[in-house]
């Protein structure tokens, strides 16, 4: 007996018109969350580069009496850490709670910013593997609607074509929702130092303009 092996291709878009469907729909969401993922991580990591000297410069320009020479510097730094900071520069004069409320006004703004759009993945990380596993359900619910009206073995014969069919929609589905899921936790990781980095700096900066004369 020859030994049919099934090619990934007839594996994918070896179904009818629904699993095909589907797995066109799955291959682009995927498709999609990838470069959502790239460009995303690409611009967390731009983000996450900041002079590791902002502070110590900002101290000194105060000390010498410059202000605005520290504005201009957080202004061409220009990392979410140098904004905060340039926005407590800016209030300086003002009581500090009140500068440390503007201060962390503008961490939950970068905040947001750097949240924008992913919770999609984490939607397509459950949407996906669902969605995958309907279409299966469905193709396999109309395989079992047919077999009454044929003979045991054409049954037979059909059952066993079709299987692999509705398996093809959920295994697609799987690995799109299971990349997402590592994309949004990925991307998450990195929200996480973002912010960390923008209290620690908000925090140094209130200590600086609070130590007493």
């Amino acid at each position: 007996m020859a030994n049919q092996n099934i090619s990934v291709w007839e594996f994918l878009f070896g179904g009818g018109l629904l699993s095909v469907s589907l797995i066109i729909i799955l291959i682009f969401s995927g498709i999609v969350a990838i470069v959502f993922f790239a460009q995303k991580l690409f611009a967390l990591n731009r983000e996450n580069q900041v002079d590791p000297y902002l502070l110590k410069n900002v101290t000194d320009l105060l000390n010498d009496g410059r202000v605005q020479s520290a504005v201009d510097f957080c202004r061409r730094d220009n990392s979410p850490e140098s904004r905060s900071v340039e926005k407590g520069l800016s209030r300086l004069g003002r009581p500090v709670s009140e500068i440390a409320n503007a201060m962390e006004t503008h961490a939950q703004i970068e905040l947001n910013k750097a949240e924008k759009n992913i919770g999609f993945l984490a939607t397509l990380s459950g949407a996906a593997p669902m969605l995958g596993l309907l279409g299966g359900v469905l193709i396999l619910a109309s395989t079992f609607g047919g077999l009454s009206k044929t003979d045991t073995v054409i049954s037979q014969n059909l059952l066993a074509a079709d299987f692999y069919k509705a398996l093809a929609p959920t295994v697609v589905g799987l690995v799109v929702g299971f990349l997402s899921y590592i994309f949004h936790n990925i991307l998450v990781g990195k929200v996480d130092y973002l912010l960390m980095k923008i209290q620690y700096h908000t925090n140094e900066f209130l200590d600086i303009i609070n130590k007493p004369a």
